[in-house]
């Protein structure tokens, strides 16, 4: 929690206020992308409080997801970026739609039929440019892209896979905690045993092992949009403070 509140501190004296003097949208895109990490991350610092590993683990999977796409903007490492992005989220409305089209509840989606007609025809505008993979924006795995940005950044604690390394504990390994299932329920738990007169109960605590875990990789995650973001607005001591921070992080870890 200390570590957490030096982070925040540091990136609000750093990045704000934030000037976009060359290429306003990229940074925009960038800015609206750390805005939500600063609050997802305020979040799981009251999550660390109530000892929520699960809870952790989703919001960091969302923040991870975010940053990967801050390090391919911030270095224009995918072509026609900037359109890309903006432009995928017609075909996630069309999806939708479509779907409750088949349902018999267009009614419910909100779009107009005159709205519908725009979102289907930039959704086939999207589709004739970039092609018809719908999985991302870049048209590319998360892993794909997650090994784009390692060869893209200089390593961190001297770690070329540094990005595939997060991808495996945030995203994979935080995948089997927030799983419905019995071991993604009894993740990040310790079950006891107690006596009682005439019975046996159990109580559940954290794991504190677990715990410790999630919340440093939520930590380097939220790190990262800091160093994606001062990258972008060009301020250069957020790389350095990202690499001590991290080593320190890790080292500990």
């Amino acid at each position: 929690m200390l570590v957490s509140s030096e982070v925040l501190n540091f990136q609000l004296g750093a990045l704000y206020p934030v000037h976009a003097k060359k290429e306003p949208v990229r940074i925009n895109l960038l800015f609206l992308n750390h805005d939500r990490n600063f609050s997802t991350f305020l979040t799981i610092r009251y999550l660390v409080e109530h000892q929520r590993v699960a809870d952790i683990y989703t919001l960091s999977r969302s923040m991870f997801e975010s940053i990967i796409s801050m390090g391919l903007l911030a270095k224009n490492l995918v072509a026609g970026d900037i359109e890309r992005y903006e432009e995928f989220q017609y075909l996630e409305i069309y999806k939708t739609y479509t779907h409750l089209v088949k349902l018999g509840l267009e009614d419910l989606s909100g779009l107009s039929s005159s709205d519908a007609r725009v979102v289907s025809d930039r959704r086939s505008d999207y589709v004739k440019k970039w092609g018809k993979r719908e999985s991302s924006w870049t048209s590319k795995s998360l892993e794909d892209d997650v090994k784009t940005v390692d060869g893209a950044y200089p390593p961190t604690c001297n770690e070329c896979h540094f990005y595939e390394y997060l991808y495996c504990q945030v995203y994979r390994k935080g995948s089997r905690s927030t799983h419905s299932s019995f071991a993604g329920l009894s993740s990040g738990v310790r079950v006891e045993n107690i006596t009682m007169p005439g019975a046996v109960a159990k109580r559940f605590t954290v794991d504190e092992g677990h715990l410790i875990f999630s919340c440093f990789h939520s930590l380097l995650v939220f790190l990262s949009s800091v160093r994606f973001l001062g990258l972008a607005t060009g301020k250069t001591k957020c790389e350095t403070y990202f690499q001590k921070m991290a080593n320190y992080i890790i080292s500990e870890n």
